[in-house]
């Protein structure tokens, strides 16, 4: 698996994904925190010389170009006043002009000096305020709260926004009726847990497609299953055996040689590490949901099990299986006891992804709480665990990065 860059060790750091009218991924608004608390998803006039700031552009211009996305930093207005240097390559980030800022002449200037840097710019939750409107010049995105900020009152207001050429994200997109509205109304980028919500629809079937699906994975969780079954279960489905292949010869899986045969593959990387590879192939290709939703649960998945590793739990798979298993419902459209019906999963297993419950619950809460940034309950974390949850979390987005471009191509 990748590794996070070590200059972001003593961070909590949380992504949240941006992205366009096709539900692909734009980029990233970086939230973050400390170790100590102190900073707070701002990079502030105080942090300019200390080496919290630096290590923190460093961390970004290393996962970008793992990631190659833009990332959205906040910084104050003390900082854009000062003289300060942003250690940081200008085209990895756009900064984000905070709320409520009393917009003066001297600020105005500071802008148009950091764009004539090289700097692009967004405005934070934009409330449509004219006072604003001197440093339109040198923005280039303007993000509006839809939450707070109802759309469609506005809708006069965002037609001008648009002629006017800005790029406009509609930012706290809760659900897809939201996300459709803003669509329509001519929003060019989307933030928010949408994609995250399930759109199930009462009653409905279980296709023959997922069915089949289904009992695959069923009969992979068997703790018994020899090395044979599972080949004889794969070769039933041409297109699946030739993507399995086709993702252990890849870089992801770190072969050091080139497999013809899942017997010879499970020499080199394990039965478990098949089982699991067949079981995401098996899940990608029956779902026609957007790739990032697996990117999501891809993320979470391995850093419970990160987790469990680091704790030394006597099996980490369970782990992957429950951040898996958490967002089944995502990918199925389907209810997720109507899966567990379907689908013979151990009861511990069950029981964290329903309730949180045992020590498998505990980790997927951890992952849960740093994906939705709930700091409340990282802040009661010891310092141990919110770094060892950060690492976890970080590493497991590069991978999940890596493995959606071999699955998903």
């Amino acid at each position: 698996m990748s590794s996070l860059p070590a200059a972001l060790s003593d961070l909590m750091m949380a992504q949240q994904p941006i992205f366009d009218t096709n539900q692909k991924l734009f980029g990233y608004e970086l939230l973050f925190r400390s170790n100590n608390e102190e900073m707070a998803n701002v990079i502030n006039g105080e942090d300019a010389t200390s080496q919290v700031l630096v290590n923190l552009c460093i961390g970004i211009t290393e996962l970008e170009a793992q990631m190659q996305k833009p990332y959205f930093v906040n910084i104050t207005r003390d900082l854009l006043l000062s003289d300060a240097f942003l250690p940081i390559d200008p085209n990895l980030i756009y900064i984000e002009i905070l709320e409520d800022q009393k917009i003066t002449p001297d600020l105005v200037e500071a802008v148009a000096r950091w764009h004539e840097a090289g700097y692009r710019f967004a405005l934070d939750d934009y409330h449509f305020d004219p006072s604003y409107a001197p440093l339109f010049p040198y923005v280039e995105i303007i993000k509006i709260d839809v939450l707070m900020t109802d759309p469609i009152k506005y809708k006069t207001h965002i037609q001008a926004l648009r002629q006017r050429k800005m790029t406009l994200i509609a930012e706290k997109v809760e659900d897809l009726a939201m996300y459709q509205t803003c669509k329509e109304l001519g929003f060019h980028l989307f933030q928010g847990y949408f994609l995250q919500r399930p759109n199930i629809i009462k009653g409905k079937r279980i296709s023959s497609g997922v069915e089949g699906a289904l009992e695959l994975i069923s009969e992979l969780q068997n703790d018994s299953i020899t090395t044979d079954k599972v080949s004889e279960l794969i070769s039933k489905n041409p297109t699946l055996s030739y993507q399995l292949l086709r993702v252990l010869n890849s870089p992801i899986c770190g072969m050091t040689r080139e497999v013809t045969d899942l017997k010879e593959a499970v020499v080199y990387i394990g039965l478990s590490q098949i089982k699991k590879w067949a079981m995401l192939l098996t899940i990608t290709s029956t779902s026609s949901q957007p790739k990032e939703i697996f990117r999501f649960l891809l993320i979470r998945a391995k850093c419970c099990e990160a987790l469990a590793i680091q704790e030394k739990a006597d099996n980490s798979d369970a782990d992957f299986m429950a951040g898996m298993m958490s967002g089944i419902d995502l990918i199925l459209q389907l209810e997720k006891q109507m899966v567990f019906d379907k689908v013979k999963i151990r009861k511990e297993i069950v029981d964290a992804v329903q309730s949180f419950q045992g020590p498998i619950g505990k980790r997927l809460k951890k992952a849960f709480a740093l994906e939705e940034s709930n700091w409340e309950y990282i802040g009661k974390l010891s310092n141990e665990e919110k770094l060892t949850l950060s690492r976890s979390y970080g590493e497991a987005s590069l991978w999940a990065d890596g493995t959606l471009k071999n699955i998903c191509s």
